[in-house]
């Protein structure tokens, strides 16, 4: 992004290394490009070739370049002493602009003019600026919500139990199948928080008579009356299903505590286990 920035454009065609964060898998014809570095050529409009693996002759003009320049670079500086990184970077911008000012033995001209000739060719730069994202797999639940981060995103029912992939930027939450988004929301801060969009959710009054809600609503009973009047409260608000999981998880903890009771002597360790 600050190297388009910089240049006040995009080329045709980008040739990277193949390090991860840029090729997942390397190959000399299909290689797997990473689905972050995919979503930032696809918004600048760039296709992606990586260069071969073990072959620097694919971009040797940038591989020499850089060669040229360390080792010129570290001869004007090798007597000098840096305090800082600040320091040191502001030097390596003042030998920059003059390297590039330095006549080519080969193409008889700057740097700087070969790229001002280039520079017509570029693509203008998109209007929107590209938003990095962060990638997560996440498996729809039964009650129409995902976990990211500690906090829970809507999608539609229809895809519950299937992996769907979550694109995270500092103010948005996207969530795709198979490349098609299906749902967006404001990312939540903190953690336990819902983010619900209603039209995910089955048809009015269809959460109810999930099978999977009157288990819940059985096993409480099998608990005790306390139990069962806050499962009962749980889900009796207008969208049941988002305190599916909070049920579910009272109810595993009260299986926990009377298994402990059970087995705290041996008799009643021996009934438990139907000895």
């Amino acid at each position: 992004m600050n190297m388009f920035n910089f240049f006040g454009g995009t080329p045709q065609l980008l040739s990277p290394d193949n390090l991860k964060s840029a090729v997942t898998k390397s190959h000399r014809y299909d290689p797997v490009i990473n689905q972050s570095y995919t979503r930032l050529a696809a918004h600048y409009e760039v296709a992606v070739v990586p260069a071969r693996v073990k072959t620097p002759k694919d971009k040797a003009i940038v591989e020499r370049t850089i060669q040229t320049f360390q080792r010129w670079f570290f001869m004007k500086v090798r007597n000098r002493t840096f305090t800082s990184l600040v320091e040191l970077n502001q030097c390596l911008r003042e030998y920059l602009l003059i390297f590039n000012q330095k006549l080519h033995r080969v193409f008889k001209m700057t740097r700087e003019e070969m790229f001002l000739q280039e520079k017509a060719q570029l693509k203008a730069l998109p209007e929107d600026p590209y938003k990095v994202a962060i990638h997560r797999k996440a498996t729809l639940s039964r009650d129409c919500h995902l976990i990211f981060e500690n906090n829970f995103y809507s999608a539609p029912h229809l895809h519950r139990g299937k992996q769907l992939d979550v694109w995270a930027t500092s103010s948005t939450v996207e969530i795709y199948f198979q490349a098609e988004r299906l749902a967006i929301h404001s990312r939540r801060k903190g953690q336990g928080h819902f983010s619900t969009d209603t039209i995910h959710y089955l048809p009015e009054q269809q959460a109810y008579a999930e099978e999977d809600l009157q288990k819940v609503l059985n096993r409480s009973v099998k608990v005790g009356p306390s139990c069962e009047s806050l499962i009962k409260q749980l889900l009796s608000g207008e969208y049941p299903l988002q305190n599916f999981r909070r049920a579910q998880g009272i109810l595993y903890h009260f299986h926990i505590i009377r298994r402990s009771f059970y087995c705290s002597s041996g008799a009643d360790r021996f009934n438990h286990f139907g000895i």
